[in-house]
């Protein structure tokens, strides 16, 4: 009994320790979880600069699928939320879409879209 008791409040200490991550890269607009929650790996993610050219891609291995990662932009100068995010997959589909980091502490691509939380 004791056992069970101390696997769900370990369980109940990760959820909450996780809830509290996320609520903490809100006030962060430079850092930000992303998850791949489709059914194939990611290859690329790369962000536009601010002079107007593609980042280096952001992935040194490639992203396996049900896999996450705390991601940070390095120029602190760069105050733009919007920024237009690539995100490729092992098949050579991708997304292509401006994302508002401001505010937010997920980005979740799925096989159906590309979302943020």
């Amino acid at each position: 009994m004791n056992r069970l008791f101390f696997i769900a409040f370990s369980i109940t200490l990760m959820v909450a320790s996780v809830s509290a991550r996320a609520d903490n890269l809100r006030d962060d607009d430079w850092s930000f979880n992303f998850f791949n929650d489709s059914r194939l790996a990611v290859t690329q993610i790369n962000t536009m600069n601010r002079n107007g050219k593609w980042s280096r891609n952001w992935l040194r291995t490639r992203m396996d699928r049900g896999t996450g990662l705390t991601l940070s932009f390095y120029d602190k100068s760069d105050n733009r939320c919007e920024v237009r995010t690539y995100v490729k997959f092992t098949d050579g589909s991708f997304y292509d879409e401006v994302i508002d980091y401001c505010g937010i502490a997920i980005v979740r691509v799925t096989n159906r879209e590309l979302t943020t939380e």
